[in-house]
């Protein structure tokens, strides 16, 4: 059986739940009649998704979605927003942090230990390593180059 039959069948599941709960009147004759009618065939005696292929699966799903089925169809975070790529001088900072504290040069390694070091460094809170200003990176970046180089 193909990965894609199984999905589909899983959302026919899925959509079923949703009508029992959400529709008035729905029940399990109602949504055998809705296979029946995209060409489900009984099997033993009952009507079941199982005899449906995947283009009568998805006329299925399309009927469930017609009477209110809120699928979504994001596949691997399709239409998301991409996450903001993460700035070098940024990312250099967190490297050199990490450095140190392989080293044993730091306790803890941690991002909070990071943004409270920077903001000793800066003398102003700095809530994230975003608000650093190019100049602030880059003076804080050579901080930690010093540390890391003495023994």
């Amino acid at each position: 059986m193909s990965d894609l039959l199984t999905h589909h069948r899983q959302l026919v599941g899925i959509a079923k739940g949703w009508a029992a709960k959400n529709l008035p009147g729905w029940c399990d004759e109602t949504h055998r009649d809705l296979l029946t009618r995209h060409g489900a065939t009984p099997v033993d005696g009952r009507v079941s998704a199982s005899t449906l292929t995947v283009p009568q699966l998805v006329a299925v799903l399309d009927d469930y979605q017609r009477r209110g089925w809120p699928r979504s169809k994001k596949v691997f975070g399709a239409g998301l927003a991409q996450p903001k790529p993460v700035p070098t001088r940024i990312a250099h900072l967190v490297r050199l942090w990490g450095k140190l504290g392989q080293a044993g040069k730091v306790a803890k390694a941690t991002r909070p230990a990071l943004l409270a070091f920077c903001a000793r460094q800066v003398s102003r809170e700095v809530p994230d390593l975003d608000s650093l200003s190019v100049a602030e990176c880059q003076s804080i970046t050579e901080a930690l180059k010093g540390w890391l180089r003495r023994s």
